[in-house]
């Protein structure tokens, strides 16, 4: 495994277009090259070999490739910084593109062969192609609606739902859609955290015909049809289906317990689930989508 590793580093260690010298990983077969910018912004460039299992008949093996860009710290490259806009360089990886043959020393890139200079050219072109003022309009249109219009809608679809919670039911939560996809501790920052971890605020309870029921729910429930009562007055909107329910006690009494069991209990219920899962999963699919270059 070390011979390997020396081996595709020496490949890498070409002078090229002001790329530092490769770095060899210790933990893998691989390594690794970074490329400054005068803006205090580095780009780390990541080659490795995905299968290094040499006593399988393919000798191929493909190259796991990542590309990725951000801020210059003293420990290193700060990936995924939030001042990185749709016109910089674009975090990339590639799995299937390249491959390294091990008996023969020679690279691939869809089954073509080609120097280890032209793959790390061809990488430099994708990463840099939102820079570009033509051929990156593409791109950073693909990033504008991927990673500011998507998630500016989503995140406010879900304070909507976090509102609309609060108004049926009175409970908050405390924490805002990003902190409840990565959660406190959490080493799967794609995975949104336990929902007993989510905090909810109970509101009070009270006595409604009879029935235990949180005293918001019950004073939404009926603030609710005032309202539909009196749209229906100031409108002279008529809704015979509600003559027909309330001229008869049973049905009125289905139509009671039905209709307020499903705002005090199923309306809040559906909501925290949209709230707990559904949103932040959606929110990290797009956060780690990987865009189309």
């Amino acid at each position: 495994m070390d011979k390997a590793s020396d081996r595709l580093r020496e490949h890498f260690s070409f002078a090229y277009n002001d790329f530092l010298e490769p770095i060899q990983w210790s933990d893998g077969v691989g390594l690794s090259r970074i490329k400054k910018f005068s803006d205090g912004f580095a780009s780390l460039y990541k080659i490795g070999i995905r299968d290094i299992q040499f006593q399988k008949e393919d000798t191929r093996k493909k190259l796991s490739i990542t590309v990725s860009h951000g801020q210059e710290t003293s420990g290193g490259i700060s990936l995924g910084s939030n001042k990185k806009g749709i016109s910089s360089p674009i975090d990339f990886s590639s799995r299937e593109d390249f491959s390294y043959d091990v008996s023969t020393d020679k690279f691939y890139k869809l089954g073509a062969e080609v120097s280890p200079q032209s793959i790390l050219s061809n990488l430099e072109e994708i990463h840099l192609r939102p820079t570009k003022k033509v051929r990156g309009i593409i791109v950073r249109s693909r990033l504008l609606f991927w990673r500011k219009a998507l998630p500016f809608l989503l995140t406010w679809f879900d304070l909507f739902l976090v509102f609309l919670l609060w108004l049926i039911s009175g409970e908050r939560i405390n924490r805002d859609i990003l902190d409840r996809l990565i959660g406190t501790g959490s080493d799967k920052p794609h995975e949104p955290i336990e929902s007993s971890e989510v905090k909810f605020e109970e509101s009070k309870k009270m006595e409604f015909f009879g029935y235990k029921a949180k005293r918001w729910s019950v004073v939404f429930y009926c603030l609710l049809h005032l309202g539909i009562f009196g749209l229906g007055y100031w409108e002279q909107i008529k809704y015979p289906w509600l003559v027909t329910v309330f001229s008869n006690n049973f049905l009125a009494l289905c139509y009671v317990v039905v209709s307020f069991a499903t705002t005090e209990a199923l309306m809040p219920r559906a909501l925290k689930s949209m709230i707990y899962k559904i949103t932040p999963q959606t929110f990290g699919f797009i956060s780690f989508k990987n865009i189309k270059v």
